[in-house]
């Protein structure tokens, strides 16, 4: 590159812009933040919970020996599931689906009307409080309804 040739930076200088280019760019830029918070899921959880994903729900149950019901249905080759295990394991999952899904739903719901609180300004300190209470009893249900289909599909296998 010669001397007298500089290269011009990609972002434009404030003062050489225009008024209307100017306001153009923080227009654009005000849009691209604020599209990035509204596809924000709520909760960051939200597709695992509406689509019955076990997302380590049943961890503890799988370190020791308790296998989940959807593993067990991947592997019911390798592991020559009986016709009888298959259909019980199968249920299992069905019914552990079912009510995770239910769940999932209802905690997405209680989630979503607090951050709504929150953005209309609309909380009050008790309101906080009983909102998160019940998303926490609805999760501590999440996890229970994920840990026994591990207990019932281990006793299937046995």
């Amino acid at each position: 590159m010669k001397n007298s040739q500089t290269r011009q930076s990609p972002i434009p200088n404030p003062q050489s812009l225009s008024w209307l280019s100017y306001f153009s760019l923080v227009i654009g830029i005000s849009i691209v933040l604020f599209a990035n918070v509204a596809l924000a899921q709520i909760p960051s959880d939200r597709d695992g919970l509406l689509n019955a994903e076990g997302m380590g729900q049943g961890k503890y149950a799988e370190m020791n020996g308790y296998p989940g019901p959807k593993h067990v249905i991947d592997l019911a080759g390798k592991l020559k599931l009986t016709d009888d295990q298959r259909k019980s394991v199968q249920k299992f999952y069905d019914d552990m689906a079912s009510r995770a899904k239910e769940l999932g739903k209802q905690i997405v719901g209680i989630e979503k009307e607090l951050n709504d609180a929150y953005a209309q300004g609309l909380v009050s300190e008790k309101s906080v409080i009983n909102d998160c209470e019940e998303i926490g009893r609805l999760r501590g249900k999440l996890r229970a309804v994920h840990l026994t289909a591990h207990m019932k599909t281990k006793a299937v296998l046995n």
